[in-house]
């Protein structure tokens, strides 16, 4: 492959709940348990040039993702937020084409804006191989989640 591919060469690396599923039979290193920090009562306030779909994109990245989401991820938090504004205006513009060809192209047009937010999301941790990245396993989070929860009701 030449070019200006931002594909890397072989296979996504398995995720770490697989390997741990199947006891890690190649003996690899696995990466260190990320150490969660302060998680935040509930989400910073979304930008204002958001629409509904960026919105609501927002509300659930930040939720879903405030065991390793911080402070300085909202840049990029940001960034899908308008692409799923951007997905969602394209597919509105899409339905309401009468031209075959006109709605083909923008059709099309929104395959590629899904990739790119596809990609956004993977960067941020929401894919199991984006997770397996950062070290993170979906019962970990949910594990530490319910330990931060039962912490704070006996600290309040």
């Amino acid at each position: 492959m030449g070019g200006d591919s931002p594909v890397t060469a072989g296979r996504p690396p398995k995720p770490l709940e697989v390997k741990r599923k199947n006891g890690n039979p190649g003996k690899h290193a696995l990466p260190a348990v990320v150490e969660v920090s302060f998680v935040p009562d509930r989400p910073p306030k979304p930008p204002s040039n958001l629409k509904q779909s960026g919105k609501r994109t927002w509300k659930q990245l930040w939720e879903n993702g405030r065991l390793w989401l911080g402070k300085s991820d909202e840049a990029a938090v940001r960034l899908a937020c308008e692409q799923a504004d951007e997905v969602t205006a394209l597919r509105g513009a899409a339905s309401r084409l009468k031209d075959p060809m006109k709605r083909l192209q923008y059709i099309y047009a929104t395959q590629a804006a899904e990739k790119l937010l596809m990609s956004s999301l993977s960067n941020l941790g929401f894919t199991p191989t984006a997770r397996a990245r950062l070290g993170l396993v979906v019962a970990q989070a949910a594990e530490t989640e319910s330990r931060l929860t039962r912490f704070a009701h006996r600290a309040g």
